[in-house]
């Protein structure tokens, strides 16, 4: 299996963001986020689930932030209506500087870049497994609980879900995204033997 078209296909199976409709940079933003998370994944050490699962739960983290969105890509941030968290939160995936992420990393975040995506999607796969592994570790069995219970860690609320309601809309997506199947194309591609020219 394809993991980076099954990413690009979970990321166009998801609602664009109003600002983004009928944008030709649209399509290759979404091929650069799916190559960016599917090598963080694949890099990403200690998650204790499929590669694809701690990709659905990057998709649904960056969706549940940003939808996305082209502008917040490129750290266009709207302060006056508070986006990014006042200007606390950086990347697609809305990281902080601070205790979850790294303040040396941070900086690097903001940039439409292949390289910053792939180093935001990173510390964004790097959050979640710490926060997946913390509630594991006070005896939360692995299922959809254990995903809902990592967004509310991650979002510095600890292993509680009636702590945190934004739970719900993150675990829809996640679930969501992990239902998309592999493009037929991807499929034919992994069974055909290699071309020799």
């Amino acid at each position: 299996m394809s993991l980076e078209a099954w990413a690009l296909a979970a990321l166009q199976s998801l609602p664009v963001y109003k600002e983004d409709v009928g944008s030709a940079e649209k399509p290759a933003q979404l091929r650069m986020i799916a190559r960016a998370v599917v090598e963080a994944a694949k890099e990403t050490r200690g998650w204790p689930l499929s590669r694809k699962e701690l990709i659905a739960a990057d998709i649904s983290m960056l969706t549940n932030e940003t939808h996305a969105s082209l502008r917040i890509h490129r750290n266009e941030c709207n302060l006056q209506k508070r986006e990014c968290d006042g200007g606390r939160a950086i990347s697609l995936f809305q990281l902080h500087a601070g205790a979850l992420s790294s303040p040396q990393i941070w900086p690097q975040l903001g940039f439409m870049t292949f390289e910053s995506t792939k180093l935001s999607a990173a510390e964004a796969s790097r959050v979640l497994t710490r926060s997946y592994r913390y509630c594991a570790s006070k005896g939360q069995p692995a299922s959809s609980i254990s995903i809902a219970l990592m967004y509310t860690a991650t979002a510095g609320r600890g292993c509680k879900l009636e702590s945190w309601a934004g739970w719900k809309p993150r675990l829809d997506v996640y679930e969501r995204v992990l239902r998309v199947p592999v493009p037929k194309e991807a499929v034919a591609q992994a069974d055909s033997p290699p071309r020799v020219d």
